[in-house]
């Protein structure tokens, strides 16, 4: 019967090529000479083993770099939860080997544990005895106490990026549906006239968009007030007619103007870019675009009221004798 070896509370199953705690259930995979190291060493539990000796009985004289056997003894040392510095499981002796303590392996067979599960069993209570006609007597031994316990399965661990990816989905879709919401919520793109009374050729109308709730107006007003002002004395001069619609989308101003008068219509769209920082040089873009456009309007030319009744009256004179 092939005995099973416990090292440090972890027990070697060959057959999945790990290490299994008797307490938790975890299990560590090891690499198939990492595992006969290990077997080696707890078969010489308690003797130097030089690395000649090991690398022999490990490898069997194949040829090996020189760092296999220390990288092989620091993954079991890991495995085994055995400190690198104190080398409490496997020890490192300087220029001879290796040893395993022989305090911390454990070789049990299933007919050494039958005795002591019998004597526990007597001890906490009787087992059933039966009799047979010649008197003879014999104890039942029921067959779960002759098994050792069985080892937990690890408990299973949901990985931490699985539940990182969860709130991440889960916050993009709060987002989403306040978005939404307040899309659909919002009222409808309105219209607000502004401080059309100071100019009697300018007509300043905001555009409000539902979902925006900010206003640029009282901005704008401080900075082109004067502006406006000398533009509309211009206006006024050349009897022409301004709109201005005007609205703002972060750090961008839109501004629309539309030029009117009897006889023509000019309209001039601009984005202006961080038109806040600057009101100088925003000043002076809307007076020279607003000047340009006024200049490029048709003159509408008026005939004088008494031409037409002239030659009205030219063309109907009343006829004489001479004439016929």
């Amino acid at each position: 019967m092939t005995p099973s070896l416990i090292i440090h509370h972890w027990l070697i199953d060959h057959a999945s090529g790990s290490l299994i705690h008797q307490v938790t259930g975890e299990q560590r995979r090891l690499g198939e000479y990492q595992l006969k190291l290990l077997q080696v060493l707890a078969e010489h539990a308690g003797e130097t083993l030089t690395r000649e000796e090991l690398t022999n009985l490990v490898w069997e004289r194949r040829v090996i770099g020189n760092n296999s056997l220390p990288n092989a003894i620091h993954a079991l040392r890991l495995a085994l939860e055995d400190d690198g510095k104190q080398q409490r499981i496997i020890k490192t002796v300087p220029k001879k080997g290796y040893i395993l303590e022989a305090e911390f392996c454990q070789f049990i067979t299933l007919a050494d544990m039958l005795p002591q599960v019998q004597s526990a069993d007597a001890e906490s209570s009787a087992e059933p005895v039966t009799s047979d006609e010649s008197g003879a007597t014999s104890t039942l031994v029921s067959p779960d106490r002759m098994l050792p316990p069985p080892v937990p399965a690890p408990a299973a661990e949901a990985p931490f990026w699985r539940w990182l990816v969860l709130g991440q989905v889960v916050l993009l879709a709060v987002l989403l549906l306040i978005i939404a919401r307040n899309y659909f919520s919002a009222s409808p793109t309105v219209l607000q006239e502004k401080n059309s009374v100071a100019y009697s050729n300018i007509r300043m109308v905001e555009v409000r968009r539902g979902w925006d709730g900010s206003s640029a107006s009282d901005d704008l007003n401080k900075q082109l007030g004067p502006v406006l002002f000398s533009l509309n004395q211009y206006l006024k001069n050349r009897q022409v007619n301004m709109e201005v619609f005007f609205f703002t989308s972060g750090s961008s101003l839109n501004y629309t103007m539309t030029l009117t008068n009897r006889c023509d219509r000019r309209q001039l769209a601009m984005n202006i870019i961080n038109w806040r920082t600057d009101g100088l040089q925003l000043s002076a873009l809307i007076y020279r675009e607003g000047e340009r456009k006024i200049n490029e309007m048709a003159k509408c030319v008026t005939q004088p009221a008494g031409g037409n009744a002239a030659a009205g009256a030219g063309g109907n004179k009343p006829e004489t004798a001479a004439d016929r």
